[in-house]
């Protein structure tokens, strides 16, 4: 059986020699684009991706061409970029080697999307004094997010972690494309009838201004401002805001920290409620000694006993004038007894009288 005797080339020499063609051909270029996809590495080098409304083509700007830029390069800024062209051998992908950018103006996307918020923001959608307050410890939290992905793993893994008895309703929905946006507002609607919802946790993990669009849509702005549920908006990483997160009640930065944001640690409660027992129980204590110590010594006190003094007197004064009082009734009746006897009645009814008119102790009743 003949052997082939052509020489095959490798994948990297196939890389190396079109590398070489590219360099060759396009020593130097300028293009005109929209920036997106934006990465800073900690290298210094910054790598994003050119594109317009067809086509997308990724570039580097290594750190030393990176400290002459002269203004804060962002997504949806529109640049034009001059370096030269060459292939990434290693995935066998084309890249811009930028020397030097010119702002070129506003993205159309970005220009969208500022025109929309300053819309929204004057008819109050913005408005911090609508937002609602969060509930201190929620039970039933609803999560609308893609049912795939690390956000979701995050969001519930936290939420469980931190509080037990969280109930999580999930409901899925696209996060991105043309679908998106519908479902986002279909799922705020229906979430809107589920009873003793105490929570909604909107969101996705991070992307481009592109794949994040949805969270951009008026629709969506106007169905999260309606919703009567509160609503915490955690769309991308940090660096990232939609107008999701200007609507919603509260931003947060990450998946994971709108799961922070939106249930306390139960671990933290049970200890404060211990110490909150704890100073309670030594409050109670105190106060009852305090109050110990202030009747004892108000029965020690020289005006109660002054208070004491004048009560014993009165009381004897009182004995006094009783006794005086039967005396005196005893001298009456002894008087009229003499005079009934002169007129002929028994003197012993006379005694009963006396006995029966006798008037009772003050001093005992007291």
């Amino acid at each position: 059986m003949p052997q082939d005797d052509r020489r095959h080339l490798t994948v990297s020499e196939l890389n190396g020699l079109v590398r070489t063609l590219v360099e060759e051909n396009f020593p130097e270029v300028s293009v005109l684009g929209e920036v997106s996809n934006l990465k800073r590495h900690s290298s210094g080098h910054v790598y994003f991706t050119l594109k317009d409304s067809e086509a997308q083509i990724r570039a580097v700007l290594f750190r030393s061409a990176a400290e002459r830029v002269g203004f804060a390069l962002e997504d949806g800024l529109q640049v034009v970029a001059t370096g030269r062209l060459t292939i990434y051998e290693a995935y066998g992908t084309y890249q811009v080697v930028v020397q030097t950018l010119e702002k070129a103006g506003v993205g159309a996307l970005e220009l969208a999307l500022r025109r929309l918020m300053e819309r929204l923001e004057k008819e109050g959608l913005f408005d911090a004094a609508r937002k609602k307050r969060l509930p201190s410890y929620p039970f039933r939290i609803a999560v609308v997010t893609s049912p795939t992905g690390a956000a979701v793993r995050d969001i519930i893994s936290t939420l469980r972690r931190r509080w037990p008895p969280v109930e999580i309703l999930l409901y899925p929905v696209a996060v991105q494309g043309s679908q998106a946006a519908p479902d986002i507002v279909r799922a705020l609607s229906l979430l809107r009838t589920v009873p003793d919802l105490d929570l909604i946790i909107l969101g996705r993990g991070g992307g481009s201004l592109e794949d994040l669009w949805a969270f951009n849509e008026e629709a969506v702005a106007r169905a999260i401002y309606s919703c009567p549920v509160p609503i915490v908006s955690a769309v991308g990483h940090e660096t990232d805001f939609t107008i999701a997160d200007f609507v919603a009640d509260v931003r947060a930065a990450t998946p994971t920290m709108a799961a922070e944001i939106a249930v306390p640690r139960l671990d933290d409660l049970l200890r404060r409620m211990d110490e909150m027992e704890k100073r309670l129980i030594q409050s109670t204590r105190m106060g009852f000694e305090l109050r110990k110590t202030r009747l004892g010594e108000l029965v020690r006190s020289y005006a109660l006993g002054r208070v004491r003094g004048r009560v014993e007197t009165a009381i004897q004064a009182a004995d006094y004038a009783a006794e005086r009082l039967r005396r005196t009734v005893e001298t009456i009746l002894v008087a009229r007894s003499n005079r009934l006897n002169a007129s002929g009645v028994c003197w012993r009814v006379l005694r009963i009288l006396m006995a029966t008119a006798r008037p009772r102790r003050l001093s005992k009743a007291l």
